[in-house]
Formats: structure tokens, C-alpha cells, sequence
């Protein structure tokens, strides 16, 4: 595969010039006092690189959390959630949205709030996404905000209600919809999570998957539908469906009171965007013992990257895959969690 600088100019007006990252993915990768799984919580940075590892660049430094990076459009800069205090789904902790700016070789905190997470950039790079999970109320808001941070606003809230309790894991399409992960009766007698779609103005809000047919049992991660991404096209969606079962050989993450749940890889489609899709899964039928998410598709549509950790004899190592469209294989790329791909390339 050929190698490739890290880094380009693009001119703007005026004389003005961007950076643009070159590399081919951006990777939330585990720190040298990370001796824990990928994914896990524990402290990591990212680090741009091409798929057969050259060209990698570490571009944060300052071993704390740094959670699902998103590539900006024009790859001039990555947004992403970063943990001021704390980490991934512990009590407490404090959480704002960054960017970091390959102009500037510099990360900016765009939020102040302690609470902002989950961010997506809108199809043209001018505004972010992200999602404000209220302590006092419970309930999920989804917020916007220009790409740097000012006129941050508020444009809807989970009612809290058995079908509409917390929302979660937000992408945006290339055809204008934010699609976000819905938990259902979480204290009820069926607690899973579901997708739905709605508008950046809060309007056509629409189921787009029930989840599966299966109720989380006690004691362990949700069952249903998380992590949603979508082909560059907006016509196929990626998912991590939950089972209710842990796979053989796993072990419950340190400091988790949850136990692992199986998760395969589903690919909703051909209109991702309309009730009674057809589910295709995308998962090994040889390797059934793992747990795989945060997918991503590729700009060209033919290849899509995916965290997995597999259990059992033979099981490779955990961390960042890649795989065509059609599933039938996984190619390891990198120790990690939550990858992105650089739309320009």
C-alpha cells in the first residue's frame, strides 16, 4: 500500500491556507499506562495513520480520555470527546466536546459545560453536533453549535418517557439526518436500544430500527441496536447489535458492573431511512464469539472499519478491523478503539 505524507495545504481566500490530514484514519489509541482493553475507559490518544501504519502521528498527549474522533469534511480537523475527569461510563465524570485543528497543531475545548459528549459534524463541516445528558433530569438533549464552538443551542430532549428515556451514539448522514441510538424502558420489563432519525431542526424525528427482538437480561450491556454509522452515500446503515448473551471465554471489564454482550455487525439497507429494511449480517459465521462496533464506512462505499475483540482459541488481538462491504473478512489494522475515516481520501 502506498505511503503518504501526513499532512497538505489547501488554499482558502484571501491567502489564507488550511492543513489537511493525508492519513487515512484517525484512531483512539491505548497509552503506554493503558493495560487495559481497547475501548475500556482507560486513558487514550489519538493518532492519525494510514491503514498499513504508515504515516502514524500522534496528535493529543496528555493521557486522558480521548472518545470517538470524527474526521471534519474537509479533514482539516477532528472533533471529539474528551474527558476533562473521569472515564467511560463512570459515575461523575466530567466530559466537553474538542477539536483539534491540523492548522494550528492544537487541540480547542468548544464546550465548557462538563457535561457534552457524542459529537458529529454536519455534512458541510459548519456545525457539530452533540449530545448534553442532564444529571438533574436524566434526559438526553441535543444540542448544535457552529464548527467553532459559538451560537451553542438546544433543538430537542428525550421526553423520558419507557420509549424515549436516554439517547446516545450520534451520527450525521450525508443527506441531512442525525441519527441517534434510543434506550427503551431502561427500569422496565424489555430494556434495549433502538435507532431513530430526525431532522438538525428536530422535525421527521422517525424510528429506523427496534433493536432486535431481544430483551437485555439482568446484569448485563444493553441488548439492541449502538454505534450507527452509514455508508458515504447515506443509503446503508452500520450497527453493533447486542444479544442477550455474553460470549464464551469473556470476562467482565474492570470496573464494570456489566457483563459483556455478544455483538455482531449488521448492515441496514437498501433505504436505510424507512421501516422494514432488510438486516444483513455482516459478522464471521467461523469466529461467532466476538464483540464488534463503532462501524464506519468507507468514502467509496466498499470497505468499512469496525472495533472487534474476539474470544477463544485463535482469537486474534482486539482492536481496530477492516472489512469489505459484504462482511466477508477482517484484516487487523491497529491496536484501538472507535476509528474514523478521512472523507478526502
Amino acid at each position: 500500500m502506498k505511503a503518504w505524507t501526513a499532512l497538505v495545504l489547501l488554499a482558502g481566500c484571501a491567502g489564507d491556507h488550511r492543513v489537511a490530514s493525508t492519513a487515512e484514519i484517525v484512531v483512539m489509541a491505548p497509552t503506554r499506562a493503558n493495560a487495559g482493553p481497547p475501548g475500556g475507559g482507560a486513558p487514550s490518544d489519538l493518532v492519525v495513520m494510514n491503514l498499513d501504519g504508515t504515516e502514524r502521528v500522534q496528535i493529543t498527549h496528555d493521557d486522558r480520555l480521548e472518545f470517538l474522533p470524527h474526521f471534519a469534511p474537509d479533514a482539516t480537523r477532528v472533533v471529539y470527546t474528551k474527558f476533562e475527569r473521569g472515564t467511560y461510563g463512570t459515575p461523575g465524570a466530567v466530559t466537553d466536546i474538542a477539536v483539534y485543528d491540523f492548522t494550528a497543531a492544537a487541540e480547542t475545548l468548544l464546550t465548557h459545560r462538563g457535561d457534552a459528549a457524542q459529537a458529529a459534524w454536519s455534512p458541510d463541516g459548519s456545525t457539530i453536533a452533540f449530545l448534553v445528558h442532564g444529571p438533574s433530569t436524566g434526559a438526553s438533549e441535543l444540542w448544535l453549535m457552529d464548527a467553532d464552538g459559538a451560537h451553542q443551542r438546544r433543538v430537542a430532549a428525550s421526553s423520558g418517557r419507557d420509549d424515549d428515556a436516554v439517547w446516545g451514539d450520534i451520527a450525521w448522514s450525508s443527506d441531512d439526518w442525525i441519527l441517534f441510538v434510543v434506550a427503551e424502558q431502561p427500569a422496565g420489563p424489555c430494556f434495549k436500544v433502538r435507532l431513530d432519525k430526525m431532522r438538525p431542526d428536530a422535525s421527521e424525528r422517525t424510528k429506523v430500527s427496534d433493536g432486535g427482538p431481544n430483551c437485555t437480561p439482568p446484569g448485563m450491556e444493553q441488548s439492541g441496536d449502538a454505534d450507527p454509522g452509514f455508508s458515504a452515500d447515506g443509503r446503508t446503515i452500520y450497527t453493533s447489535r447486542g444479544l442477550p448473551q455474553s460470549p464464551p471465554g469473556a470476562t467482565q471489564p474492570p470496573g464494570s458492573p456489566l457483563i459483556l454482550t455478544e455483538r455482531k455487525l449488521l448492515a441496514l439497507s437498501s433505504d436505510p431511512w424507512t421501516a422494514g429494511k432488510l438486516e444483513t449480517d455482516l459478522s464471521l459465521p467461523s469466529e461467532p464469539d466476538c464483540i464488534e462496533g463503532v462501524p464506519k464506512g468507507s468514502p467509496d462505499g466498499t470497505r468499512v472499519l469496525v472495533f472487534r475483540m474476539c474470544f477463544g482459541r485463535g482469537a486474534g488481538p482486539a482492536g481496530v478491523y477492516l472489512s469489505d462491504a459484504a462482511g466477508s473478512f477482517r484484516i487487523f489494522v491497529a491496536d484501538g478503539f472507535g476509528p474514523d475515516w478521512n472523507p478526502t481520501r
